[in-house]
């Protein structure tokens, strides 16, 4: 072989390494996963030092597709949204979508999980509810700090609402009579409610007050974000359309139809 030849040669595979081809064309990466402290059952928690859940099932299937690995983390809400926004965290499992948060964060085209909101009442209370918050203004409201529960409660400023730390706060303040409704997603509070023997004290009022998508939401300090958002949205795209998605559903008790 020439030396013409030998230099042909060798440019050719050199342009070949550099040309991305299919799966390729994603760098594998090792993301910051931020979590609540607590635990949010039936979409993360753990059991005898493993996490586990919906929510960590869905990102470990689509992570592994994307080569990536979740490394996770876990704060106060407060201290895990705070940290999405400077970066110190790449990424979040689980957060629901608002104009608020788009400032800060690069959410995925697809939401890959849903849950509903509801508010709950004291076993006595003679409270109801039939879709008009309006209705519920002289009552005092409480829920977890940070958490969104749709546009309707987010954006009711003529509630009374108080913020707290945690569900377990939530519920105590609830049936000490220090809250006449708490609002929350309703197998986690029942799940804590369990946890704290509350179950027969409470019960929750229906219709829903929100039924939330949730995201896969990555901090824009990453100059990488859009990119994440869209790979991870091309694989939620396929996923969810498929039987493995309805068997992780199914699995922790969601429905279907979502």
């Amino acid at each position: 072989m020439t030396d013409l030849a030998k230099m042909r040669l060798v440019f050719l595979i050199l342009f070949c390494m550099s040309v991305p081809v299919g799966s390729a064309t994603i760098q594998a990466k090792e993301l910051i996963v931020g979590l609540g402290e607590l635990d949010y059952p039936p979409f993360y928690y753990e059991n005898n030092g493993t996490l586990q859940g919906a929510a960590v099932e869905i990102a470990q299937h689509i992570s592994g597709k994307l080569g990536h690995t979740l490394v996770y983390k876990r704060f106060p809400w407060s201290r895990v949204q705070y940290s999405l926004q400077r970066g110190d965290i790449d990424m979040m499992i689980l957060y629901f979508k608002t104009p608020e948060r788009e400032k800060s964060t690069v959410f995925a085209d697809f939401p890959h999980i849903f849950e509903s909101s509801y508010l709950v009442v004291a076993k006595d209370s003679r409270i109801s509810y039939e879709g008009n918050l309006q209705k519920l203004r002289s009552h005092k409201f409480g829920n977890v700090r940070g958490y969104s529960h749709g546009k309707e409660y987010d954006g009711a400023n003529f509630l009374d609402r108080q913020a707290v730390d945690n569900e377990i706060l939530l519920l105590r303040m609830l049936v000490g009579a220090r809250l006449d409704i708490a609002v929350g997603n309703k197998p986690v509070i029942l799940g804590y409610a369990k946890q704290e023997n509350l179950q027969d004290k409470i019960k929750f009022l229906s219709p829903t007050i929100d039924k939330g998508a949730n995201y896969f939401a990555f901090s824009r300090a990453r100059q990488d974000a859009s990119e994440l958002a869209k790979e991870f949205s091309n694989e939620v795209d396929k996923f969810r359309h498929t039987a493995a998605y309805k068997n992780i559903l199914i699995k922790f008790d969601f429905d279907v139809s979502d």
